[in-house]
């Protein structure tokens, strides 16, 4: 762990006047020891400007959590209720969700299942919004099958390629949020919760060569990838939207029967927090 420590300090050396510690949820290491972990201050919304009047075209990219899995309800997952709260403010905006389950960030990038990438359609949505004289917004949630595929996939969990992972995430966040930048979008970015801890894990009702320890890497790894977001957002001028602290993928109350997903109301809940974030960027 403390070879870890020293790896994610040097990958984001160039924003630690943005980190502080703080009292936050605990991580168990591979070894089963839980340690407290470092978290970053975002960038003060003070400093990203407002959107200016007008609709919004909103650009949703991430995986099956964006594409709306285990809502039954017809309206679309978060991106959809989303829609409808930007819309109630700015009438006439409009939603193009791009999620693809399954999909990782390299995917998004890449494309995959004989799809184009979904950065290449986003790009080209924000820069046909933005010569029309409309807001552009691109929501990006990905990195939850990152971690699944890493582990299940990637052969026996070691610190050299969780490290190499993080090298990878990093520079596939430099790519998403840059070009989505350079488009003319202004871009929130989630932050994951620990899927290590929902039921689909624990109960290995899917992924299931991932092994126990394998689980605590990934709630380590998750810490990395969070790190790497909550960095990368203020280089580009980006925002955040947290999901670390949240219950929403433990708690059965708002998790849909595959234990994985939301259901609606965990839908309602994230929908909330993603426009909690927007409403303070909208005039």
């Amino acid at each position: 762990m403390k070879r870890l420590v020293v790896i994610i300090s040097i990958l984001l050396g160039a924003c630690s006047q943005s980190m502080t510690q703080t009292e936050s949820p605990q991580t168990a290491e591979p070894s089963g020891e839980v340690v407290a972990v470092e978290t970053f201050v975002p960038e003060p919304l003070s400093t990203v400007p407002a959107l200016p009047s007008g609709p919004v075209t909103l650009v949703a990219l991430g995986d099956s959590l964006t594409q709306g899995d285990g809502d039954d309800t017809g309206r679309g997952g978060y991106a959809g209720r989303v829609l409808e709260m930007v819309s109630a403010i700015r009438p006439d905006s409009t939603l193009v969700n791009l999620g693809q389950s399954g999909w990782s960030s390299d995917a998004l990038i890449n494309g995959d299942q004989g799809l184009e990438s979904q950065l290449t359609r986003a790009v080209a949505e924000v820069t046909s919004a933005s010569s029309q004289g409309r807001n552009a917004l691109a929501l990006v949630w990905i990195g939850s099958n990152d971690l699944w595929y890493l582990y299940e996939f990637g052969g026996e969990g070691s610190d050299e390629n969780d490290t190499l992972d993080g090298e990878r995430f990093s520079t596939n966040m430099d790519t998403i949020i840059s070009q989505l930048r350079s488009a003319g979008a202004q871009v929130i970015v989630a932050m994951l919760d620990d899927q290590s801890k929902r039921p689909v894990a624990l109960k290995r009702e899917a992924f299931t060569a991932i092994t126990s320890d394998e689980l605590n890497r990934m709630s380590s790894q998750v810490v990395v990838y969070n790190q790497i977001i909550a960095a990368k957002a203020p280089q580009y001028g980006a925002l955040t939207v947290d999901f670390y602290p949240t219950d929403i993928f433990t708690n059965p109350a708002t998790l849909y029967d595959d234990g994985n997903h939301p259901n609606s109301d965990g839908y309602d809940i994230i929908a909330q927090k993603w426009f909690d974030v927007i409403s303070r960027i909208l005039k």
